[in-house]
């Protein structure tokens, strides 16, 4: 029988250990195994290997070390204790989280230990302190194996990268894009040099652009080219479509194939000819179709709304090209506006430019004089937009109208719209109304219900011919005032003082522009009638 088995026999022999009564510990130089018959044991540490009936025979190599248990069923209370300690994560550099009973390195790393001391002690007959003592982590010694690099319990300033420095190194790095943020805050931020601001005004000529030249290939090859197409089919005239798309080909073509290519070669070689104002000065002759263009888009887009009213087959098809992804859900009569605007975005890029560039810079004379030139063209344009921003508004008050009164007109202006109170011919009660002032009429409007946005209902139209405006006393309603006109007289209540002349301000001024217009028009008739025609001039 093993010395094992007998030592297993005799602890089973023993009385059971009464409370108080101190309990078998684990020798400190023995470690508990256990064999395959599930009994355990202490065997002494330094003594010679266990017999080998008890080695394991699924270990990875003939004459590996016992495999240290964990925790054995046959251990005293003591022992249970000490595991549960052992098995807890400690620090293996602190001596106060050490175990009492901490295992001994194997043989093989004392023997090594102890060569390594000899050799620092006999070389060169000089005497070197002890080697650290080794401590080896307990967990690691499954099967034999004694780990590849024995831990040193060695204080920080005793080494060369201290056993946390690996976590203050991830401290440094997370502190270090916040110390990199300060560094570059606390850098004064450098200023543009005159060179790269007129760099950045060219850039943006150039990319501003692309993005035309994109609008107008979206308006001459697909509005343009597709309704053509269903020109040929007699579905609508031909002349229709022509009109309405006026010299848009031509202006593409300019663009699309002469000035963009010009600009994208010019900012390629940048370095060496930093100029735009010669480029912008070959733009000059071909302002004259901007000029037949801007003359054609009042009556392009009632000739659009005429045709969208009239052709359910025109409308459709407009509609399906708006409804493209190329479109951006926008209306045709939005792209339509984007040559009209472009002369102007020119005029406004090159003032820029001009203030940046030097005065002795040898693109200064062609910039100012393309300025000269486009600044006359973008007058015409200016007039073009706000008569287009306009029209626009006349079709949104047409909608909220209901489409039941003819005010889309060019020569119909929107002067003042907005909420206020009418009161009653006894001056008792007042009710939410809504007015469109005109330049040559005024609509009193009153609310209509409706799921989708304002809506109103016509009441009156008053003409501004014969109209007088007025200021009124009211003891109940204090900011009233009175609209009289050929058609109706209406008393009204603002919602404040300033509403209150703020509308009386716009009416007066719209009676007095609406004379002079009409007499200066009388004066042109009647020189017109006043001049002698002789029989003989008539013949």
């Amino acid at each position: 029988m093993s010395e094992l088995r007998r030592n297993a026999i005799r602890r089973k022999s023993k009385p059971k250990q009464t409370a108080g009564s101190p309990a078998e510990e684990c020798p400190e130089s023995s470690v508990c195994l256990m064999d395959s018959d599930g009994l355990s044991g202490f065997w002494p540490q330094e003594s010679s290997p266990p017999p080998h009936s008890l080695r394991h025979t699924d270990s990875r190599r003939e004459g590996a070390p016992l495999k240290q248990v964990s925790r054995s069923t046959n251990c005293s209370p003591a022992h249970k204790n000490y595991q549960r300690q052992t098995e807890q994560p400690t620090d293996s550099g602190s001596a106060a989280n050490s175990p009492r009973h901490a295992l001994k390195p194997p043989n093989g790393v004392l023997a090594q230990k102890n060569r390594e001391r000899d050799k620092n002690q006999n070389m060169d007959g000089v005497t070197h302190e002890t080697v650290p003592v080794v401590s080896i982590d307990r967990q690691g010694l499954v099967n034999g194996d004694a780990g590849d690099v024995p831990k040193r319990e060695i204080m920080d300033e005793d080494c060369v990268d201290p056993p946390h420095a690996h976590i203050r190194a991830e401290e440094e790095e997370r502190k270090a894009p916040e110390q990199c943020d300060v560094v570059m805050n606390s850098i004064p931020e450098q200023k543009e040099t005159n060179e790269q601001k007129l760099y950045k005004i060219a850039n943006e000529l150039l990319q501003t652009e692309k993005a035309y030249v994109a609008r107008l290939n979206l308006l001459d090859k697909v509005f343009y080219t597709k309704l053509l197409e269903e020109a040929r089919k007699e579905t609508f005239p031909m002349d229709v479509v022509k009109n309405i798309f006026s010299n848009i080909s031509s202006i593409h073509t300019f663009h699309g194939q002469f000035l963009l290519p010009d600009l994208e070669k010019r900012m390629g070689e940048w370095t060496t000819t930093p100029r735009i104002g010669d480029i912008l000065q070959k733009l000059t002759p071909f302002l004259k179709m901007y000029a037949e263009y801007v003359r054609n888009f009042d009556h392009a887009m009632e000739l659009l709304k005429l045709w969208m009213d009239r052709s359910p087959p025109f409308k459709a098809l407009i509609l399906e090209i708006q409804s493209q992804e190329v479109c951006g859900n926008l209306t045709l009569q939005h792209h339509m506006l984007e040559p009209v605007q472009r002369v102007p975005r020119y005029e406004m890029l090159l003032k820029d430019y001009l203030k940046k560039l030097p005065q002795d810079h040898t693109d200064r004379r062609d910039a100012e004089k393309s300025l000269e030139i486009i600044a006359m063209a973008a007058t015409h344009s200016n007039t073009a937009i706000r008569k287009t921003e306009n029209l626009k508004k006349l079709l949104e008050i047409y909608e909220m109208l209901g489409e039941e009164e003819d005010i889309v007109n060019p020569s119909n202006e929107l002067i003042k719209e907005g909420h206020i109170q009418k009161l009653s011919a006894r001056n008792t009660s007042a009710m939410d109304i809504y007015l469109f002032l005109f330049n040559n009429m005024l609509l009193y409007c009153v609310p209509k219900f409706s799921l989708v946005g304002q809506k109103f209902t016509v009441r009156t139209r008053i003409s501004i011919d014969g109209m007088k405006v007025m200021a009124t006393n009211n003891d109940i309603y204090p900011h009233t005032f009175q609209v009289s006109g050929k058609e109706r007289t209406l008393e009204l209540h603002a919602s404040s003082e300033q509403d209150k002349e703020s509308w009386i301000k716009a009416f007066k001024e719209t009676i007095h522009i609406y004379l002079q217009k009409n007499e200066s028009f009388k004066s042109a008739s009647k020189d017109v009638e006043e001049v002698p025609v002789s029989v003989s001039e008539a013949i």
